[in-house]
């Protein structure tokens, strides 16, 4: 559940930043998003299944308490929250591209 709600977040986040730069780009090409080579057939040998946990980059949770109770071993045990700064969602999003499932199309 948490998953999910991160990377809807993700997704949110990169659409924006998306947009910004697509507003701030010198080009007078017409842009295209990163999602339009997606539109080739899934197959099962295409999705990777082993997905490892992010890296520190964007998440480094240190072993001592990093807030109020906050530590695994105290009464709030997910310090995680307590150790994202404002790049983490980025960076994730970064690592996370390349083991997500082709966006389907609706063109035949």
């Amino acid at each position: 559940m948490v998953r999910q709600r991160i990377a809807f977040a993700l997704r949110s986040d990169l659409k924006l930043l998306w947009n910004v730069s697509q507003r701030h780009s010198s080009s007078t090409q017409t842009p295209t998003p990163p999602s339009s080579a997606a539109a080739a057939p899934i197959s099962k040998a295409s999705i990777n299944d082993n997905v490892p946990g992010l890296s520190s980059k964007c998440l480094n949770v240190p072993n001592s308490a990093v807030g109020p109770g906050a530590s695994f071993q105290g009464e709030y045990k997910v310090p995680e929250y307590f150790c994202y700064d404002k790049t983490s969602y980025f960076e994730a999003e970064i690592e996370m591209l390349k083991y997500r499932c082709p966006q389907p199309s609706s063109k035949v």
